[in-house]
Parts: C-alpha cells; structure tokens; sequence
C-alpha cells in the first residue's frame, strides 16, 4: 500500500488570469475527484509540501500541481470516514468504517469492524478496533494529548447520531504506554458520557471531555464529573454544544441552548436566562473578542456581550444568520440574514447584496471572504466586493469550505470541485 501506488485522476483544469492580480485554478471531475456530493471534512498543509483534502468518503491530495486520490480502491478499509488528525509526528490518523445492516449488524453480533488507517509519510498501516479492545465501525472523534496519549471516540453509528441507534453502543479509547485501554459506560462519571463529542486540554495538561449528559475529566487515572465538583456549574448536555471559544486569557467559552459554559483553567461556572441570555431556540451561534477584550456572543436574535461580572447585555438585531466575525483590523462583521453589517469604531455599513453568510476567513492580502451556502463565495477588499460563483470562477455556488495554504493562496471546496486563488 505504497501512496506512489494511488492512482491520479484525469482532470479538468482551468486556469484564469485576472488583472494580473488574481491567478484562479479549478479542478472538477464527474467520477473521481472526491467532492461531487462529498462533504468536506478538513484541509491541511502537509510537512511533504503537499496539500490534503479529508471527504466523508475518501481524501484528495495535491502536490506537485497533481492529484492522488485515497479511498477503498486504494488504501482505506472503507470509503466512510468518520475522523482525522495529524499528531505530533506528522502521521496522518483516518477512522475509517461504516456500521453494517441492522440484522446483521446488530441482532447476530457480526458488526462490522471499523478502524483506523496510519500514514507515516511513506506507507499505510490499518489499525481494526478489535485490536483496541472493542469491536465498533465508526472512530468518530480523534485526539492526541500533548503528554503523546491518542483519545478516541468510537461508536456503532454515523458521527454525530452516536446514540441514533435502537441498541446504541460507544466507548471512549486511549492509547499510552503502547497500549490500547477501553472506557465504557461504568467507568465514566454521568449517564451516556461515554458517547464523547469533543475533547479540550487545558494549560496544566488535564483532559476534559464533552458528552451527551456531561462533561467530565480524566485525571490520575480516573474521570471526574465537572458538574459534582462545580456546585455553581448548571451545565448537562455536551450533546448540545453549538459554540466553543478560547479567549486571549485563555478561558474557555462552551455555548448550548439557554446556556453558556466559562473555564478560566481553575473553575468552571455557567450563564442561564437570569444572566441576560436567550432561551433555548435561539443557541449561541459562537463567540468573538474585540480589540479592547471584550466578549461577545452572536445569536439569531442580536449580540450578547459579557459585563465581566455576571451578566450579558443584549443588543438586537433581527434574524442573525451565523457567528460574527473580528477581522485583524479589529473590524467587526455580522451576518444578518437580509444583510452584512460592517462596523468600524463608531461608523456603520450596511451590504444588501450580501446575505446568509456562514463562514469568513481573512487571506494574507488583508481580504475578507464571506462565504454563502448557496451563493457562492463574496471577498471584500478596498472597499469594494467581488463575488465568485458558477457564473465566476466556481463550479458550483454550494460552498462546503475554505483553507487559506501556508503560501497565502485560498483553497474553496464546492460540491462540484474545489478551486484555488493565488495572488501576484
């Protein structure tokens, strides 16, 4: 399973020059290249210069103006991924397995087994959960601690349905010492903890984990509930976490439905109503830091900012469609649903033309891009916007994601192919 073995694809390249500004290349296929309806999952630079695209149902890499594509024809023990990370040592770790039929799945105990795929630059090694200690077909979450142990999350049915099946199963997997150890519902500290949806280490190295009914760490060898040490922490469903935030303090922001979660690396506590938040059918969309330290939360009812003591002032704004951004100029953007709202200080502009964005990311040219579902991809750059769509540049208008290269180049992945922006 040598990765010169992969087998390149045939694809239609365009290249475009515009005004000697702006070189465009995209690469489409109707059958091969793995975007065509795929959802992308991740884009990472690799330490052999070449760029990687993680699909739900294989992996793209570019290097060397080609492209290879990896999936069960190749190197995967299946074209379902649930997971990917790159640890300490550059490997590249893929969970790869889909859970069998329900007959034989599940009633006749032969469920399919599920695992992992190793890169080590030069070859593939697979990993099957049986050789981990549980037999489970989906590694849905990845983790490598900063002390080298691998966490994982494993589960029987699709990532992010972790307990969707009648006769759900999970466990919680770690590697240390060169051995793999299984964590299952009676050796974690709250109901169905076991089914994690994320991992956070803080600064003194202790791991916290994020579950369906909790959230819970491990430490001497053994998982604490936060909640049973936290009198003040009102906070039970991991299940529900829409919003995670690092501040420039290092305190960690947790946002669900009615509720926000605060880790300052010593205590936790939590926000409800009482403390000016929205109800339940308005959740965080996400959290941002302004200039001068301040803590805001985007809902779709308006902006939340934090006092610093105990409450969230809110600020309306009618039908916000996704998390505000604060761009390097200390510029905040908010995406309304009807419009782009700019502010800069004390001044105020407002975009029509731009709407239902969810997603920004700034290049290295100082250009801000706001990308749409549906419409396409719109970049802002003195004073001025330039949209880019099938009828500009782009194979499709369904934007699935943006990767911004170590070269400053800006890579947007469609449902249709994926196109790259480099810059003179």
């Amino acid at each position: 399973m040598k990765l010169k073995a992969l087998f390149s694809t045939v694809f239609i390249l365009i290249s475009i020059h515009l005004l000697a500004q702006e070189k465009w290349s995209c690469y489409t296929d109707k059958d091969e290249l793995l975007m065509d309806d795929h959802i992308t999952m991740g884009m990472f630079d690799h330490v052999d210069g070449s760029m990687w695209i993680v699909t739900n149902k294989g992996i793209n890499i570019f290097k060397g103006g080609e492209w290879s594509t990896i999936n069960k024809k190749t190197d995967l023990m299946k074209n379902k991924i649930g997971s990917y990370m790159v640890d300490s040592q550059d490997r590249v770790w893929v969970g790869t397995g889909t859970p069998d039929i329900f007959f034989d799945g599940y009633v006749l105990g032969e469920l399919y087994d599920g695992g992992i795929m190793i890169y080590d630059g030069e070859k593939w090694e697979p990993m099957n959960t049986t050789d981990m200690g549980i037999k489970t077909p989906v590694i849905t979450r990845m983790y490598q601690a900063t002390n080298g142990d691998i966490w994982l999350g494993v589960s029987a049915v699709t990532p992010g349905a972790e307990r969707g099946g009648l006769f759900a199963k999970g466990a919680l997997v770690r590697y240390f010492d060169g051995q793999w150890k299984v964590y299952k519902g009676n050796d974690v500290p709250c109901v169905d903890c076991h089914f994690v949806k994320g991992f956070y280490e803080d600064d003194n190295g202790k791991m916290f984990f994020f579950a369906d009914f909790g959230v819970f760490y491990f430490e001497n060898g053994l998982f604490h509930s936060v909640k049973k040490d936290n009198e003040e922490f009102k906070f039970s469903r991991g299940d529900y976490i829409t919003s995670r935030f690092k501040d420039s303090q290092n305190n960690l922001w947790l946002g669900t439905p009615g509720r926000i979660a605060k880790y300052d690396h010593k205590t936790w506590r939590s926000f409800n109503r009482k403390n000016g938040l929205p109800s339940m059918d308005s959740p965080p969309y996400g959290f941002v830091e302004t200039p001068d330290g301040k803590i805001m939360m985007t809902a779709v009812n308006g902006l939340y900012t934090y006092d610093n003591e105990d409450q969230w002032i809110k600020e309306k704004i009618k039908l916000v469609f996704s998390n505000s951004y604060v761009d390097m100029k200390g510029r905040l953007w908010i995406p309304a649903l009807k419009a782009m709202i700019l502010r800069e200080g004390e001044k105020e502009t407002t975009f029509k033309d731009i709407t239902k964005i969810w997603s920004f990311i700034e290049d290295k040219k100082g250009g801000i891009w706001a990308l749409s579902r549906n419409k396409g991809a719109h970049r802002y750059y003195n004073g001025e916007w330039e949209t880019f769509d099938k009828d500009n540049q782009l194979p499709s208008n369904k934007i699935s994601m943006a990767y911004i290269r170590e070269n400053g180049s800006v890579w947007i992945a469609t449902n249709k192919g994926i196109c790259s922006c480099e810059f003179d």
